[in-house]
C-alpha cells in the first residue's frame, strides 16, 4: 500500500474514532448529569447542566462526522479527476461541484452551531422563566440538512457517471481483442462504479427520510429510521472507500484476468494512491 493510501486511510480512521468516541461521551455526559447527579434545583437544572457540559462533545461530533463525508467526496472526485485529467472542462466541472459541496458542508456546520446555542438558550429560559421553550430545529437548519446531502449526492452521481463512462470506453476498446474477458483495470473500474451506486442509494434514502422526519414526532418509527440512516450514511462514507481499497489491494475483484501494462493501468494506480 502506498504512502498516500496509508495517510488517507489513517485520516479516515482518526475521524471515525473521534466521531464514535465523542458520540459515546456525549450520551454518557447527558445520562450522568441529567439523571445520575441530582440537583436541589430539580430536573430542569439537571437538564441544563447536562446539556451545557455535553456541548463540546456535540461540536466535536459534528465536525468529525462532516469531515468523514467530505473526505469521501474528495476521494471520489479525485478518482474521476485522474481518469479525465486530459479534459479541462470536466476537471473544472468537478472542481466547481466539489467547492459547492464544501460550502454546503460548512454552512451546515455553522447552522448546527446556531441550533446548539438556541437549544442552550431555550433550556435556560425554561429554567429561569418556568415556561415551555421551543427547542425544535429552525427551518434553515432543516433545509441545509437535506441540501448538504443533495450536494453530496450530486458529487457522487457526477463522479460515478464519469468513471462509468471510462469503464465502458475501456470495455469497448478491449472486448474484441480479449473476447469479452474482464481485465483487471475493468474490474477495478466496475468496483468503483458499483460502490458509488450503492452509496448513492443510501444518500437518496437519507434525503427522503430527512424530508419525512421534519414533521415526525420524537422516537416515532420515521424518526428512528432517519437516525439509523444518518449514522449508516456517515459510517458508509468512512468504510466504503476503505473496503474498495482492500478489495483492490488483495485482488478480490470479479475474476482474475489479464493485467494490461498500458495507459489505463497507470491511471488506475494513480487513482488508488488517493483512495
Amino acid at each position: 500500500m502506498s504512502l498516500g493510501e496509508t495517510e488517507t486511510l489513517s485520516l479516515r480512521f482518526a475521524f471515525t474514532v473521534l466521531a464514535v468516541s465523542t458520540n459515546i461521551a456525549f450520551n454518557l455526559i447527558l445520562v450522568k448529569f441529567g439523571l445520575l447527579v441530582p440537583l436541589s434545583e430539580g430536573l430542569i437544572a439537571q437538564e441544563m447542566t447536562a446539556t451545557s457540559k455535553a456541548v463540546v462533545m456535540d461540536i466535536l461530533s459534528v465536525w468529525s462526522e462532516n469531515f468523514i463525508i467530505l473526505i469521501a467526496d474528495i476521494a471520489i472526485v479525485w478518482r474521476a479527476w485522474v481518469l479525465w485529467q486530459e479534459n479541462r472542462l470536466i476537471k473544472w466541472m468537478l472542481l466547481i461541484i466539489l467547492l459547492a459541496d464544501i460550502g454546503g458542508l460548512f454552512c451546515h456546520i455553522s447552522l448546527t452551531y446556531i441550533d446548539i446555542g438556541d437549544y442552550l438558550g431555550a433550556v435556560i429560559a425554561d429554567a429561569v422563566l418556568d415556561t415551555k421553550a421551543d427547542i425544535s430545529l429552525n427551518d434553515n437548519t432543516v433545509t441545509m440538512d437535506w441540501l448538504s446531502i443533495a450536494l453530496n449526492l450530486t458529487v457522487n452521481i457526477v463522479a460515478t457517471l464519469l468513471i462509468a463512462h471510462r469503464a465502458w470506453t475501456h470495455h469497448q476498446s478491449v472486448c474484441v481483442i480479449l473476447r469479452n474477458k474482464k481485465t483487471q483495470v475493468e474490474a477495478i473500474l466496475l468496483l468503483m462504479v458499483e460502490s458509488g451506486a450503492i452509496f448513492g442509494v443510501l444518500q437518496v434514502a437519507n434525503i427522503v427520510f430527512n424530508a419525512l422526519e421534519i414533521h415526525a414526532a420524537n422516537f416515532s418509527p420515521v424518526d428512528n429510521a432517519y437516525s439509523f440512516l444518518e449514522e449508516l450514511y456517515m459510517y458508509s462514507a468512512a468504510l466504503n472507500p476503505v473496503a474498495l481499497v482492500i478489495l483492490i489491494q488483495t485482488g478480490n475483484t470479479y475474476e482474475q484476468s489479464f493485467h494490461l501494462e498500458d495507459g489505463p493501468s497507470l491511471e488506475i494506480n494513480s487513482v488508488l494512491i488517493i483512495t
